[in-house]
């Protein structure tokens, strides 16, 4: 039976990747290739990002001889990645799917189902790895030898995995209690969840600290960080050789996983059963207010966007990294600009400036799982007396009214505290709002072309569509082109130049997109 629940899983997956929606058709071969193509250019961006944090460590560390020190960093990293992608659909996935009474109905072992869960949050934890765990091992300080690869092998896919599993298993076991008790289950979900975010945040900036300060004394740092036995015995073990700490290591993740599943095993049929507090509703008589059909389309969007925290924490992250990151620059942009070296250094951190916000604001894809998370009641705002096209406006406005403030918010930030003028001045206002309205005319583009109707909870219908992993990808890759066309064409092109193309060929791209939507639109709609 654990066989055949793994399969399924599996089946599951392969059906999001190859695109299959309501009818089970699976995409050509020509767009899976393209698919993959653009995922293997996204998961390529994000390496490049880890790959200039080691390549800038890995040659200091060695000197210092602190090469332990670069693997212990590269596990932390990994670690919080891995824990933050998994913790919140532990939750979903494990108590909050809707097959979990049609599964405990029939003669299957509820450790057979968690394990079957467990697997897929296995593989998504090991490809949020990936982009961390090859630049590690490309830009390592020194070779390892063959004990050395051993046990950077056990550490990165075996050890980290599994106790980032256990944990991510029992935190979100913990959110589900803590929600079920609450009056608003949405509320509790979306703050933890924020304040697991806030806590990842912090760790990155810290870790940025912990890097800059180790010219000036590394012997504090060692001390800081040695004072955590694990990340020195994960350091040594592969830097070192010394497999004594590491294999205490990986006995604790294999024994905490263990834990994990004897606790979650015994508790699972209660847990994924229940069914809240069921506090009592008293009815309390009051007067509708009569709306036209624009402003209830969209007042059922954002209800809907409010009542499901999955879509709020993954479809519009990239609206709160953008307003965090506009408060931070207006708490800390004075010691940026006060610093001796900021004449010399303006010229580089105005373009990364406007490169990480047009990044964040294409984070933000609202629209992309929008039409999927009709699901079985697709039929309720078909049936309604509009048109389709007045139902499709009203997820675009959702996806608008969520990511355009924040980004012009943060634009004039940006601008007022790092003194952009003229060309550039203009970049930074229209550029990254720009990115914004693209993200949400291509998630609707996918989305109704790429539906997925046969997910078990709202998470999946977030995270897992082809439509949402195509827009994500696609937003990533375009974020990261001014950057590579920069690299490869910068003695020939200014910043400015590249910068108008950029914005040029969005327009263009958007144009092209709203005429799709508006003229066919419609009537892909009424067909699903």
């Amino acid at each position: 039976m654990l066989k055949t629940l793994l399969l399924s899983r599996l089946e599951a997956m392969l059906s999001v990747i190859t695109g299959a929606g309501r009818t089970k058709k699976a995409q050509s071969k020509g767009k899976l290739i393209g698919f993959a193509a653009l995922m293997g250019l996204s998961l390529f961006s994000l390496g490049t990002l880890f790959g200039q944090i080691f390549g800038s460590i890995a040659e200091p560390f060695h000197l210092l001889g602190l090469d332990w020190l670069y693997y212990a960093l590269a596990a932390t990293m990994a670690f919080a990645t891995m824990l933050i992608g998994n913790v919140f659909l532990a939750k979903a996935q494990l108590y909050e799917a809707k097959d979990n009474d049609l599964l405990l109905s029939m003669p299957i072992r509820p450790i057979h189902i968690l394990l079957s869960r467990l697997f897929l949050m296995l593989v998504l934890a090991l490809l949020l790895a990936l982009p961390i765990l090859i630049p590690a091992l490309l830009f390592r300080p020194a070779p390892l030898g063959a004990l050395g690869g051993i046990a950077f092998f056990l550490v990165f896919f075996l050890a980290l995995p599994l106790a980032v599993l256990a944990l991510s298993a029992l935190l979100g076991w913990l959110i589900h209690l803590l929600a079920a008790k609450a009056r608003n289950k949405s509320l509790i979900t979306v703050l933890i969840s924020l304040g697991f975010m806030g806590a990842y945040m912090v760790f990155s900036f810290r870790m940025n600290s912990m890097i800059a300060g180790l010219a000036a004394d590394p012997s504090g740092l060692e001390r800081t960080l040695g004072a955590a036995a694990p990340l020195v015995w994960i350091g040594r073990g592969i830097a070192e050789e010394r497999l004594g700490g590491l294999a205490i290591v990986l006995a604790a993740a294999l024994a905490l996983l263990a834990l994990c599943l004897w606790l979650l095993s015994r508790s699972f049929i209660r847990t994924a059963t229940a069914r809240g507090s069921g506090v009592k509703q008293v009815y309390v008589e009051r007067s509708a207010r009569a709306h036209s059909p624009r402003t209830a389309l969209l007042i059922h969007e954002l209800r809907r966007l409010w009542g499901t925290p999955a879509y709020l924490l993954n479809g519009a992250l990239g609206s709160v990294f953008v307003l965090v990151a506009a408060v931070v620059l207006l708490v800390k942009g004075g010691a940026i600009t006060g610093s001796p070296a900021w004449p010399e250094t303006a010229h580089i951190f105005r373009p990364l400036g406007l490169l990480g916000l047009c990044f964040m604001a294409a984070m933000t894809f609202l629209t992309a799982p929008s039409i999927s998370l009709e699901g079985r009641c697709l039929w309720l705002p078909k049936s309604l007396p509009l048109t389709a096209w007045e139902v499709l406006q009203a997820k675009l406005r959702l996806h608008m009214l969520v990511s355009l403030p924040p980004l012009l918010i943060a634009s004039v930030v940006m601008a007022l505290v790092l003194g952009y003028s003229g060309a550039m001045l203009i970049l930074v206002l229209l550029l990254p709002a720009a990115y914004g309205v693209f993200s949400g005319l291509l998630g609707l583009f996918e989305n109704l072309r790429r539906p997925n109707f046969n997910w078990i909870n709202e998470t999946q219908a977030v995270k897992s569509g082809a439509s949402v992993l195509l827009t994500m990808f696609a937003g990533m890759a375009a974020a990261g082109l001014p950057a590579i066309v920069f690299m490869i064409f910068g003695e020939h092109l200014s910043v400015e130049a590249v910068g108008f193309g950029t914005l040029g060929l969005l327009l263009a791209l958007s144009g092209l997109l709203y005429l799709w939507l508006r003229r066919r639109g419609p009537e892909v709609f009424a067909a699903l």
